[in-house]
């Protein structure tokens, strides 16, 4: 019994390994009318690709990134900018603190709040060199917090088409 036990735990431990280090296939994206680019996972669908907006729909998650033309944001003005986004433009609750994150030629950061059951991972790219600043979120339901590291890696894979 206790050879079963140990070769069942063996078994668990292998699978679990398995699952952890399946990496999710990503596919790169860009967002031509600003030169931006990003990574996606490749199940995603993208439903609208437009100069005022870019949505892709996965399963049970829904990303968007629009473009904000203001050419007096600064780095300073970045946790009012996203905060107001979510407040404002998705009414989100419960909004906490900012994290910064490091984008390729952008400053970055995002906050987490919810809306009608669904966890939001709101997203402010501010662009130091030109007025093209953005704004995204992952939305997604409670539940799938596994989420949250898949919306991270999003976010970070932001950067500029040279």
């Amino acid at each position: 019994m206790k050879r079963f036990t140990t070769a069942l735990f063996a078994l668990l431990m292998c699978a679990m390994c398995q699952q952890t280090m399946a990496q999710k296939a990503w596919k790169q994206y860009s967002w031509d009318a600003y030169n931006v680019e990003f990574e996606l996972p490749e199940d995603f669908v993208v439903t609208t690709n437009t100069a005022d907006a870019l949505e892709a729909e996965g399963e049970g998650i829904r990303f968007a990134l629009y473009p904000f033309d203001d050419k007096e944001l600064e780095e300073k003005d970045l946790a009012g900018f996203i905060v107001d986004m979510a407040e404002r433009d998705l009414n989100l609750s419960e909004i906490d603190e900012m994290e910064v994150i490091e984008v390729d030629g952008m400053t970055g950061g995002f906050v987490s709040g919810q809306k009608d059951g669904l966890m939001y991972l709101v997203l402010g790219l501010i662009d130091t060199v030109n007025s093209n600043n953005f704004y995204a979120f992952v939305a997604f339901e409670e539940e799938q917090e596994d989420v949250i590291e898949d919306a991270i890696t999003l976010f970070e894979s932001f950067g500029k088409i040279d």
